[in-house]
């Protein structure tokens, strides 16, 4: 007998999912957001079967290069963003794109003179752990 929890994912029906989500949504821009080794449930293989997407989301730099190591070339925006100038650098070299959540990041950014980044800005909206006040 065993115990605990257990899922299975089945990669197909993950595909028939973002169908639903693209038939319900014509036009819309879709980001897939599989951090934390998509949950749990794979990276990698969550990626290559549902590759149909804009972009993929990921929390740190080590899981966007696990991606690209992989032969994933779908664009990747790091959720956590870079903490450094050397994952900045990494990051722009591999045209990932940059969430800027605190003002330690905008200097960053502000100090890199090679090459450029997309950077999106993180309001907290509430949840009081990452982001900009609103205010």
């Amino acid at each position: 007998m065993t115990f605990g929890a257990r899922a299975l994912i089945r990669l197909d029906a993950l595909k028939h999912n973002l169908q639903v989500i693209r038939d319900a949504n014509p036009g819309a821009r879709i980001m897939a957001v599989i951090k934390a080794n998509a949950y749990g449930h794979g990276m990698v293989p969550v990626a290559r079967s549902i590759g149909d997407v804009d972009t993929f989301a990921v929390a740190r730099l080590a899981e966007a290069q696990e991606l690209r190591t992989a032969g994933v070339d779908t664009p990747i925006v790091l959720l956590a963003g870079v903490f450094d100038k050397t994952e900045l650098s990494q990051a722009i070299s591999h045209g990932f794109q940059i969430v800027v959540h605190c003002p330690e990041q905008i200097e960053l950014l502000e100090q890199h003179r090679d090459g450029k980044a997309i950077a999106w800005l993180k309001f907290d909206t509430g949840m009081n752990r990452l982001g900009f006040d609103p205010a």
